[in-house]
């Protein structure tokens, strides 16, 4: 007789999303891949001002992502690292964007960090969803839907509402949570591994409607194709931004 299959299914298989930030002198470096994208960003700051900023699309899941480099880096050079989070998210690439924010807020670290998020592959609406900071686990969360069912500190809560109630939470957990529920988010692409749902591409996509990102807003919208190319690494062997050398690729992109 098999096994009953858990209430909330563990990693793997599933989605696995690594961030690097990677803090020098008057600057910083950070990258993001996972089974969908691969962007890499670095900030020249001083007095608190962006004064430099180059960036690179290694993967990404259609070709309109491919503009989403330069568009950030004109449009944030010049800001000061405390205006980044202000900007509107909507106008830029959702990954790219949530980089820039988490390095405008880290600048001024002395070490790097390492974040690892890893979402299971739900199983009747449920997953379970962790993040760990430099190797060690800082959440675990059993979901259903979106809603929280555990542990007891968060239950109840909607990953869907965590603006509303992030702020309840101390500034450094508020940071990691939000991190780990766009994780929670991008992973539902996962269920389309080799194949792209009709009706996805250019102006007839839903989400062409109220364009949440670069990709769908016009003119991108009109002209971007599906790549889709996905990479799985919560079974190859391989773990993302495995072969990213900080002081060499973050000093290539200065």
């Amino acid at each position: 007789m098999s096994e009953p299959a858990p209430a909330y299914p563990q990693f793997p298989p599933g989605f696995w999303r690594r961030i690097v930030l990677h803090p020098g002198e008057g600057w910083i470096g950070g990258a993001v891949e996972d089974d969908m994208h691969h962007f890499r960003l670095r900030f020249d700051h001083e007095d608190g001002v962006i004064v430099a900023a180059r960036s690179s699309a290694v993967r990404h899941p259609w070709t309109g992502c491919g503009g989403a480099p330069d568009h950030i880096v004109a449009r944030l050079t010049g800001d000061t690292l405390a205006e980044v989070a202000r900007r509107d998210p909507k106008e830029h690439c959702t990954h790219l964007f949530d980089l820039a924010v988490l390095m405008a807020a880290h600048a001024g670290d002395s070490a790097p960090t390492i974040l690892d998020m890893r979402v299971a592959d739900a199983v009747q609406g449920r997953t379970t969803a962790t993040l760990h900071c430099n190797g060690a686990e800082r959440l675990r969360l059993n979901i259903d839907g979106s809603v929280i069912d555990a542990p007891e500190p968060y239950a109840g809560l909607d990953l869907k509402q965590v603006s509303r109630w992030k702020n309840d939470l101390d500034p450094e957990t508020a940071e990691l949570m939000v991190i780990l529920r766009r994780a929670v988010y991008v992973s539902s692409a996962r269920q389309y591994i080799g194949r792209m749902p009709a009706g996805m591409e250019g102006t007839q996509s839903p989400l062409a409607e109220h364009a949440p990102c670069f990709n769908y807003r016009s003119p991108v919208i009109e002209e971007t194709r599906s790549l889709y190319e996905m990479q799985d690494f919560s079974e190859s062997g391989l773990g993302p931004l495995e072969d990213l050398d900080p002081k060499r690729d973050f000093a290539a992109l200065g």
